[in-house]
């Protein structure tokens, strides 16, 4: 046989007795015997682990898997594939510094960020606010990203002024919450400041009106109908201000009974609308007071003299009479009946009407009553209000609601139980009580020399015609025109000294300053309007003379003289130059003046601005300097 001198001799592959001993075979092996093939693969997998227990060293796992196929021509006769695992406890050193190197590199990869604490803290707000309603039976709140900006920009603004008082947004219900420490560095938690709202549940009274606003944090907490929530924080040395805001907003006035349960929610019972309206039904067909004379235990024309009485009150109070609405007598008189059917004194749940009851017994059978005698009772609360600012206590409610400027319509009804009382309720519309605006609808007692309207007006029915005269009697002698054309002149004289755009004058701005000029000059006190929508600047000027009436220029002046007191270019301002920074602000557009005197000799000026100035953070940007 002939070899070319490129062949090698070629023998017989030896295979070993067991095919699952290929330890001795090199990792890749081939060989074959004419129509036959045997492939070996040994394959080797080297695989670290880190134990989980902090301090002991990784631990090497070494498998191996080796695979033998047997081939009758170009297909598979047999194939069998062995695995098997070693493990050692001491890892070779170069493994180990590769394996740190290789975990120092993912680290920096994948870095945790910075957690983002306002976000963190809203969340856990949140949280907090939705445990507790859930105790309730109420319905989830949602986190509202326009409401989170408008608690910051409102809490950085108390931060700021340090102060601790409600925002004049009529939109929001709010709750507030200040904490301060002499460790600069404390922080304070979402849950922490709704614990301590929650915490005003042990002086709740459930299932009606409370008697004081002792618990309107937590009223508002789990306020039902409330679905949006946005919280916020400021801190500054030391001291914490969490603002949180609601809405729709809670704390309404006739509707704390539907929209506070009890923990647990409320039962059937107090919470069944369909079983109260069907007892109404049948007591305005059949109820022990409907058979009843109603002439029995009245006297005169009730009706007539019930609406008298209001308006009598009002007017001492300069506001507009009301007109009786036979449907809200109905409205009325239904729930009286049920009232005298169970011999009982309560509100009417979820009704969209202002509402006073009354209730007087007697044992004379014969006994009646007059359509005064509710109305003094309301008005005598007058000694319990606090005129012009919100108050503390529903202790003057029944008051309120009888001199309540906005309301305009007024339902009677009244009925008499088997046991001799007689229960008599009035409904009024638009409703009144609601909380945040109490100043411009309950004015103060009209001093005497306010003699344009008499209480005879009150006994006339209300008409158009003499609706508009009791408006044009409410007007000063004063010349209103030309005082706030000179007024918007001197402020636009001092504006352009740095440089903003001029203001102009707008009537209904100017319509509601004059309103609360009135309100001054009546109460003869010189305080801002709460919950006002406007920025507001206020002067007041006494003169022996009492036909003495101070010139404009007196008193934008003596706000422009707050500039001595202004550091331009900064955000800490003094409370003492708010006056000035709000005559030139910049993104103010538009100017309402208003101008009142009392027999007194006090007059008192009153400017309104829109869009209000003086928010935390614009100073610098709304105030420049006066111009060289």
């Amino acid at each position: 046989m002939s070899l070319s001198a490129s062949s090698t001799p070629r023998r017989k592959p030896t295979f070993p007795g067991s095919l699952t001993d290929l330890h001795r075979f090199r990792k890749t092996a081939h060989g074959h015997d004419g129509s036959s093939r045997i492939v070996m693969v040994r394959k080797t997998d080297q695989r670290t682990f880190a134990s989980i227990k902090k301090g002991q060293e990784p631990t090497l796992e070494t498998i191996t898997r080796e695979t033998i196929e047997t081939f009758r021509g170009q297909r598979t006769e047999c194939k069998i594939t062995t695995e098997k695992k070693d493990f050692e406890n001491r890892c070779p050193q170069d493994i180990i510094e590769a394996l740190a190197d290789r975990g120092a590199q993912t680290l920096k990869r994948t870095i945790i960020k910075k957690p983002n604490q306002k976000m963190d803290f809203q969340q856990e707000c949140l949280r907090a606010h939705n445990e507790y309603r859930r105790k309730h039976g109420v319905p989830p709140l949602k986190l509202d990203k326009e409401m989170c900006k408008f608690s910051q920009q409102w809490a950085d603004s108390l931060i700021k002024r340090d102060v601790l008082q409600h925002s004049n947004n009529r939109e929001y219900g709010e709750n507030l919450f200040m904490m301060q420490s002499s460790n600069p560095n404390f922080t304070v938690s979402g849950k922490e400041a709704v614990d301590t709202w929650y915490e005003e549940i042990k002086v709740h009274k459930f299932g009606m009106e409370p008697q004081s606003l002792a618990s309107g944090h937590f009223t508002q907490v789990v306020w039902r109908e409330s679905r949006n929530l946005g919280v916020a924080f400021a801190k500054y040395r030391g001291k914490v201000v969490v603002v949180a805001n609601y809405y729709p907003a809670g704390n309404l006035i006739g509707s704390f009974s539907e929209n506070v349960p009890p923990p647990g929610g409320f039962t059937p019972l107090n919470n069944n609308n369909i079983e109260i309206q069907g007892r109404l039904s049948r007591l305005s067909l059949s109820s022990r007071s409907s058979n009843r004379d109603l002439r029995s235990v009245t006297e005169g024309n009730f009706e007539e003299d019930f609406l008298e009485a209001h308006n009598k009150y009002r007017v001492r109070h300069g506001v507009a009479p009301l007109k009786l609405d036979k449907k809200l007598c109905k409205y009325a008189e239904e729930w009286a009946k049920h009232l005298a059917s169970r011999n009982i004194l309560e509100h009417r749940p979820e009704s969209n009407y202002g509402e006073n009851i009354y209730c007087l017994y007697s044992s004379d059978p014969s006994f009646t009553i007059n359509g005064n005698a509710p109305v003094d009772t309301w008005y005598e609360e007058i000694k319990d209000h606090p005129f012009g600012r919100e108050p503390s206590s529903l202790k003057s409610g029944h008051f309120t609601q009888v001199i309540w400027k906005s309301s305009e319509n007024l339902g009677v009804g009244v009925a008499k139980s088997s046991q001799g009382s007689i229960y008599v309720v009035a409904n009024y519309f638009p409703a009144g009580n609601f909380v945040g605006h109490y100043v411009e609808n309950c004015p103060p007692l009209r001093p005497a020399f306010y003699n344009g309207v008499s209480e005879s007006m009150a006994k006339r029915k209300p008409t158009s015609e003499n609706l508009q005269t009791y408006a044009d009697n409410k007007s000063s002698v004063l010349d209103l025109d030309t005082f706030s054309k000179e007024t918007l002149s001197i402020h636009n004289e001092y504006r352009r000294k740095h440089g903003v755009p001029d203001l102009k004058l707008n009537p209904e701005i100017s319509k509601f300053a004059q309103n609360w000029a009135d309100t001054c000059a009546r109460t003869a006190s010189l305080q801002h309007r709460a919950n006002n929508q406007y920025g507001e600047n206020l002067f007041s000027m006494y003169s022996s003379d009492y036909s003495h009436v101070p010139t404009p220029r007196d008193a934008v002046k003596e706000w422009y003289d707050e500039i001595k007191l202004h550091t331009f270019g900064v955000e800490k301002v003094s409370q003492g130059c708010l006056h000035f920074t709000q005559l030139i602000w910049k993104n103010t557009t538009d100017l309402g003046v208003g101008l009142a005197k009392n027999k007194k000799g006090q007059t008192y000026v009153v400017c309104n601005y829109h869009p209000r100035g003086n928010y935390g953070g614009q100073f610098a940007e709304n105030v420049p300097k006066p111009k060289s």
